[in-house]
């Protein structure tokens, strides 16, 4: 029962994480802030990878009910998904755009 809620948890973070990608595509919400949001092309594959992962999590585990024997695939299943969140989050902390700050202060320093 404990591996099905992890399953559902996987899924669930996949779903949103993609929509949230996609969503922010056509109509952005201010979630992201326009100078760091990813470019339009590469927020639509990432958020149409994630979704596709969810979506085949939720369908392997919708079907390990009717099927016995793809209980034996929900473990590697789940860590397919935290594998792709993994690499997701390591391509936004270091390939995705970055902010440029001006490397000036904004007041004089009078010491």
């Amino acid at each position: 029962m404990l591996t099905y809620v992890f399953l559902l948890i996987a899924a669930s973070v996949l779903l949103f994480q993609g929509t949230q990608l996609l969503g922010e595509i056509d109509s952005p919400l201010g979630v992201v802030p326009y100078e760091v949001a990813l470019p339009k092309t590469i927020a639509r594959r990432w958020g149409e990878r994630l979704v596709g992962f969810g979506c085949l999590t939720l369908l392997i585990g919708a079907l390990s009910f009717l099927f016995p024997w793809l209980f034996q695939f929900l473990v590697p299943v789940i860590i397919m998904d935290g594998c792709a969140l993994a690499v997701f989050a390591i391509y936004l902390v270091f390939l995705a755009p970055r902010v440029e700050y001006i490397g000036k202060p904004t007041e004089i320093d009078h010491h």
